[in-house]
């Protein structure tokens, strides 16, 4: 997917950290046109692991601020993805790069955005902006 203006939500931070998330995306779909290298999978996999930490909780933070109510779920989502990530990142240091990993990667991102920024975090962006 690409990034497009309407997936902001209206808070600076959170919608800079969703524009690396679509650029993480889009730099593991080009990796995987060009052929990846283990490294390059690593680095990606830590870097996806980094960015949820970080977002997630700047996320939360901007939620629990304003008593938004579907806090608890996004807790939820945020906690199942990492520990998702994390089980495919177990998975490619014990199997390596495998045609599986990649795709398994490829699928869950490409989810996650669909899904999650551009489903799930709208209705906060929507909940925000009647505030204003």
């Amino acid at each position: 997917m690409k990034w497009n203006k309407k997936y902001l939500l209206g808070i600076p931070a959170v919608d800079a950290q969703h524009k690396q998330l679509f650029r993480l995306s889009d730099e593991l779909d080009a990796a995987l046109r060009e052929g990846i290298r283990p490294e390059d999978l690593n680095a990606l996999l830590i870097g996806l692991q980094q960015y949820a930490t970080r977002h997630f909780s700047l996320e939360e933070k901007q939620m629990a601020a304003v008593d938004y109510p579907g806090l608890a779920e996004q807790q939820e989502t945020h906690l199942q993805f990492a520990a998702r990530f994390q089980e495919i990142y177990q998975q490619f240091t014990r199997d390596g790069l495998t045609a599986e990993i990649t795709n398994l990667i490829e699928q869950e991102l490409s989810s996650w955005i669909r899904e999650h920024v551009t489903g799930i975090d709208q209705e906060f962006g929507t909940f925000h902006k009647r505030l204003k």
